[in-house]
């Protein structure tokens, strides 16, 4: 059987509620060469049931369900599985509670192939509140824009190919690192090893930044291409107490920074220039604790620290990035004293 052109992942944790809305907006899609792999991450509902149910809507092998062998605790796992097991020339991922427009798979694939891109990004999305009753509704809808540029597009546009300009645009500017949104080349993924870190959440910045650098064409295109759901009960919406937010937030970040410092150490540009490399560190660090934040809102912020400095004595965490992150903290605190 001829390999598809696009590969949809999607991710899948306790979505029966959100799966089916899903998948109708793959199947509503204008550009119908493509497979969906969704990959169950041990949901406990009935979640493969409702995929189950719309196999027969989707051409013969169109639809292929996978699982994880055990609970990963967030979506990056699951994208791994689905790149390993995706076969089309390019990937896209949609979270398991989000929808596509009937126009984006075209759109991603034309622009593709016009700029023989490594990354399409679409820079503004639709957000919608998530509505508890079965009748989809649309509620709220806003349009988002989260990109590296000084303003958004109005025709497919290049990132520049200078890198120090690139990762500046990553770290003084926004940038958002989201996977979904994207359409990635996938031998572009394979190549570089591109992959995701095992994390509740925020297992998508290192990703999104090395896709960012790596990338020989990087375009930018105006179209929106992506429904992103609002749910106010989502991990990464919860507000966590000290110890808790400090554990779960320290194996983001110390995990993340070591993946970076990993990376930034492969670039000609920051072996040349050490204070670049410390620049982008202290940018993505900043960065973590500055979302960080919004987990601890009813905790004062001498406490957050002093329970960050005690749990930063946890062997289990990441060794390379506990010794940054500690590193970060006292020069912080000396600079304020």
């Amino acid at each position: 059987m001829t390999a598809p052109q696009i590969s949809v992942i999607i991710p899948m944790y306790n979505a029966e509620r959100f799966i089916r809305q899903c998948l109708i907006s793959v199947l509503s899609s204008k550009f119908t060469d493509y497979e969906v792999i969704v990959v169950n991450d041990c949901s406990s509902d009935s979640s493969v049931v409702e995929v189950e149910k719309l196999v027969p809507y989707f051409k013969q092998g169109g639809l292929q369900l996978f699982s994880t062998q055990t609970n990963s605790g967030g979506p990056g796992i699951p994208r791994n599985v689905g790149i390993k097991h995706a076969t089309g020339k390019y990937i896209t991922f949609i979270d398991n509670d989000d929808m596509i427009l009937p126009t984006a798979l075209g759109n991603f694939f034309d622009v593709a192939e016009k700029f023989q891109a490594d990354v399409v990004y679409s820079e503004k999305f639709l957000l919608f509140d998530d509505v508890e009753s079965g009748d989809f509704r649309l509620k709220n809808l806003s349009v988002l824009n989260l990109c590296a540029l000084e303003k958004p597009v109005d025709v497919p546009t290049p990132a520049t190919n200078n890198l120090r300009e690139r990762i500046q645009a990553a770290t003084v500017k926004e940038f958002c690192t989201i996977p979904w949104g994207k359409f990635y080349r996938r031998d572009f993924l394979l190549n570089n090893e591109l992959d995701f870190p095992q994390l509740k959440f925020g297992e998508d910045g290192i990703f999104g930044f090395k896709c960012f650098c790596l990338a020989k064409t990087y375009i930018y295109i105006p179209q929106i291409t992506n429904l992103h759901r609002v749910r106010e009960n989502s991990a990464s919406r919860q507000t966590l107490d000290s110890n808790e937010g400090a554990r779960v937030w320290l194996e983001i970040i110390t995990e993340n920074m070591s993946r970076l410092a990993a990376f930034v150490d492969t670039l000609e540009i920051c072996r040349r220039d050490l204070q670049f490399r410390q620049e982008i560190l202290t940018a993505f660090i900043d960065k973590h604790f500055v979302l960080m934040e919004s987990f601890f809102r009813n905790i004062k912020p001498h406490v957050v620290e002093k329970v960050f400095f005690d749990e930063l004595q946890n062997p289990a965490l990441n060794s390379r990035g506990k010794q940054l992150i500690t590193a970060h903290l006292y020069a912080k605190r000396a600079l304020t004293r």
